[in-house]
């Protein structure tokens, strides 16, 4: 959770994220057979070349950067621990930016907010809009010299909430270069009791606990999505999202982001195995193999590219 805008704030969410760091190193490292980290687009590829699973690092919220001149080294720092995506907001007003769900305070971006899109650009790193504001997603569609990513929202249009965004910025994304990764969440209200509260704090410390706890906090999350579901969202309602997504932005321009960790789980599209219903849904519809394969990883790493391409037309000449 964000905590106040204050050194010790900062601090204190500095060494978490720094520790979740580690420990996402950590367990790639124990099943490296299987999974390999990626730091650029043509790593993702030979990785699946390879027939392994590909991990990206990302920050969802700036927050933990801290602030001034310190805030750029911390950015800095976790693009060399091989963060190549950071989420400038999350669903508070940070030192950065306003967020969709909270009440204006910068109007958009922060001048330390703005400081952040130029670094951003200069480190090669993927800015995601997702959770920004209407102001904010604007001011960084201007700014930016590279492509925008929304790694998980959806269109206004399919459900009327701050969280999504409308069709003028989808369309205005998608001529910048970018694309909008179609998210389960908030394509129905949000229903958070208060057992879902205390099952999502205990989630966010969920690397701290034994195996065997792991998976009884599980179970006992599945369990309430029986009695308690968090969304009263179908797999119907998610294709006609993403269908209208493609319609509004172009094929060139979505990309898959479903939100599983944040409670993203819908009736018909529960967890990750159940991704290939997506696939046979759309093929029955019409798209084509190389559509679904911009869908699924294309698209992304093309936004991916263009942000390594600035790096490299940005080194100076030998």
């Amino acid at each position: 959770d964000q905590g106040p805008l204050t050194p010790e704030g900062y601090a204190a969410a500095r060494a978490h994220a720094l520790a979740r760091s580690q420990l996402i190193d950590a367990t790639l490292a124990r099943h490296a057979d299987r999974i390999g980290i990626a730091t650029t687009a043509a790593q993702a590829r030979s990785l699946d070349a390879a027939g392994k699973l590909v991990a990206f690092k990302s920050i969802e919220n700036s927050y933990p950067l801290g602030a001034g001149a310190a805030a750029m080294a911390a950015l800095a720092d976790f693009q060399r621990q091989g963060v190549r995506l950071v989420g400038i907001v999350h669903s508070k007003n940070n030192q950065f930016a306003d967020s969709s769900t909270d009440k204006p305070a910068w109007h958009g971006l922060s001048p330390l907010g703005r400081d952040w899109v130029r670094e951003m650009n200069r480190l090669g790193m993927v800015i995601d809009a997702s959770h920004a504001a209407d102001a904010t997603v604007d001011q960084m569609l201007a700014l930016s010299t590279t492509p925008l990513l929304l790694s998980h929202s959806n269109s206004r249009s399919s459900h009327d909430h701050p969280r999504n965004i409308d069709d003028e910025r989808i369309r205005k994304i998608a001529a910048g270069g970018g694309a909008v990764c179609a998210s389960t969440i908030y394509l129905s209200e949000l229903k958070m009791g208060p057992r879902r509260a205390e099952l999502f704090d205990r989630i966010e410390h969920i690397g701290t606990l034994a195996p065997q706890d792991q998976a009884a906090l599980g179970k006992e999350w599945l369990a309430l999505d029986q009695t308690e579901p968090l969304w009263n969202t179908s797999f119907e309602q998610y294709i006609a999202a993403l269908k209208h997504l493609i319609a509004v932005a172009g094929i060139d321009h979505v990309c898959m982001g479903a939100d599983f960790d944040g409670g993203g789980g819908i009736r018909g599209l529960d967890n990750v195995s159940q991704l290939p219903r997506i696939t046979a849904r759309l093929k029955a519809n019409g798209l084509s193999d190389a559509d679904l394969a911009k869908l699924w990883s294309g698209n992304l790493l093309r936004v991916l590219g263009a942000a390594e391409e600035r790096v490299r037309t940005d080194e100076p000449k030998k």
